[in-house]
């Protein structure tokens, strides 16, 4: 039951001294306004970094060659050696980790190479399946992707950059079924793409043309050869199986020793994605740890003063336990107040940071470009709601101490003090 004359009492004792209280509940408004705009900063620094890797598949695996190590089977070391078309039958046949494969084909970036009419500019090519671009996802500007009906066909499709597209074509022009010359070859273009992530596995993406794997084989005489070849793994499997299973795959197709570590190089997102995890994780644990023990020593303020103000009214505590009040009372009064001062300066902390990080947001927002590393800052719901219960178990700590005391003072004593 909601008893006024209780608020009124614990409002009275929080604003007798009002200079006092003010100093004090700074400390709990400072703790929580540090803590919710650290938290919005590390929200910021985190979505920075995820968005710079954002649309490539987490658990990726690649792998290119490098020259042989050991000598085997009448092999010399030193030996060079490429990949090739067998070895995609192989891995689909044999690597039951493997869920997606696509090979990859760098092609020659001569001087102005890509050509449309009057229009010309020096930029890679890459020969590629249609699930690279499941693990290198891409946004579609216009047009489309390749399909697997342009692998079998041996199309002169390919797919511009952004970048490929501004120089070869004007601005509002369609480009999706018109003809450019790569490397001296006509090809149709399929779309217009631009990358999800920031990073890119084999070069930019807006400066480069890609074109059908199977096509690019045989318009530029590549033969068989594969020089990368990416990878996913399917649920249950762990990118470092993945790189033992293909590793030990492609050894034994081309008589390659199985204890030579350097002839197939290999790494797998998955563990770029883990050194992500654990930097967020130790960044969180950071960010608490200052927030929290500024809210800490706001909250030992706080008991203190509670402490001091116990001992002001040890005369008043003194005759309400002579007049029958019971224990429970005195404590609940003074946890009572205790709670009501940590909770008015931990609002006016909490909205006070939330109204900064507002702020921010909306000033980055309008200014972002897609080169800025961070993204605005952001408080979750569960954040908010995590701050909030802290806010509350804190009110009660820093009145346990001055209620234990309060309830140790005797009715005798306290009448008898000066």
């Amino acid at each position: 039951m909601f008893d006024l004359d209780n608020w009124q009492e614990i409002w009275a004792t929080i604003t007798r001294n009002k200079f006092r209280s003010i100093l004090t509940g700074l400390g709990v408004s400072w703790g929580l306004f540090m803590l919710i705009v650290l938290v919005g900063a590390g929200n910021s620094f985190e979505g920075g970094i995820m968005k710079n890797v954002n649309g490539f598949a987490s658990n990726s695996c690649f792998f290119f060659t490098d020259r042989t190590s050991e000598a085997y089977k009448g092999y010399r070391k030193g030996r060079l050696w490429n990949m090739n078309n067998r070895d995609l039958t192989l891995i689909k046949q044999k690597a039951g980790s493997v869920e997606l494969v696509s090979p990859t084909l760098f092609g020659n970036s001569g001087e102005k190479n890509v050509v449309n009419g009057q229009k010309s500019g020096s930029y890679s090519t890459r020969g590629v399946y249609p699930a690279h671009f499941q693990i290198e996802q891409q946004y579609v500007l216009s047009g489309r992707l390749f399909n697997e009906l342009d692998m079998e066909g041996y199309r002169k499709v390919c797919l511009i950059g952004r970048e490929v597209y501004e120089t070869l074509f004007k601005p509002g022009e369609i480009a999706e079924g018109q003809y450019i010359r790569v490397n001296g070859i006509y090809f149709q273009v399929a779309g217009v793409i631009r990358p999800k992530s920031r990073a890119s596995i084999g070069g930019n993406v807006e400066s480069t043309v890609f074109i059908p794997f199977t096509t690019m084989q045989r318009a530029f005489n590549q033969g068989d050869i594969i020089h990368f070849l990416s990878c996913t793994t399917k649920s249950g499997y762990t990118g470092a199986m993945v790189e033992e299973e293909v590793k030990n795959i492609l050894k034994a197709a081309h008589d390659i020793s199985p204890a030579d570590e350097k002839a197939i190089r290999s790494f797998n997102i998955e563990k770029e994605f883990q050194i992500f995890k654990n930097l967020f994780t130790g960044i969180n644990v950071l960010i608490w740890f200052v927030g929290g023990g500024a809210l800490l020593s706001g909250i030992i303020g706080i008991s203190n003063i509670m402490l001091v103000t116990v001992r002001e009214r040890t005369r008043e505590i003194g005759v309400r336990r002579a007049i029958g009040a019971k224990p429970v009372a005195i404590v609940k009064q003074i946890l009572s107040e205790s709670f009501v001062l940590t909770a008015i300066a931990g609002f006016i902390g909490f909205f006070a940071g939330i109204a900064l990080i507002e702020i921010i947001s909306v000033g980055m927002s309008r200014n972002l470009g897609d080169d800025i590393f961070l993204i605005p800052p952001y408080v979750s719901f569960w954040t908010a709601i995590k701050a909030m219960a802290i806010l509350i178990v804190s009110g009660v700590i820093a009145g346990l101490m001055p209620a234990m005391r309060a309830l140790s003072v005797k009715a005798i004593d306290a009448i008898r003090d000066e």
